[in-house]
């Protein structure tokens, strides 16, 4: 919810293609290249996560990667729904400079999410969701 004004912008201001659907631009059994085609993050990832289920069923394993996308929201969104397929769930992405790192004083390095979801015995799971700094962006700005 916190982002809805973000989007709402973005989308307003023509910064994202609100009518866009993400396509595969290259694949192998296991592995997909996804153009998100400038959509929402979200409706990209969704797409991603969808394509990587399907070829970790059929194959054992599936990779994807998606280029031409936005902000795609929480990371452990995404690894849930392979963990609710009974499958080892990870999604991570790339963001802009946000932390100074020590002896800096210029932002140089992502909050960079990370999420890995793993169903363990008797219907427990692993479920990691993290970023690479101290405090996710999401913290700081609620």
């Amino acid at each position: 919810v916190n982002r809805a004004e973000m989007y709402c912008s973005e989308l307003l201001n023509g910064l994202i293609d609100g009518k866009a659907d993400p396509v595969i631009s290259c694949e192998t059994g296991s592995i997909a290249n996804i153009d998100g085609r400038n959509s929402l993050g979200a409706v990209v990832s969704k797409f991603a996560m969808e394509v990587c289920i399907k070829k970790a069923k059929a194959t054992g394993v599936g990779f994807v990667v998606c280029h031409n996308s936005n902000h795609f929201g929480i990371a452990g969104f995404w690894s849930q729904m392979a963990l609710q397929e009974g499958l080892i769930g990870f999604a991570f992405t790339n963001t802009s400079p946000f932390m100074v790192p020590t002896r800096t004083d210029k932002r140089a390095a992502g909050t960079n999410p990370i999420a890995c979801f793993c169903p363990a015995a008797g219907g427990d799971s692993f479920q990691l969701d993290m970023a690479t700094t101290t405090v996710p962006a999401g913290k700081l700005e609620v």
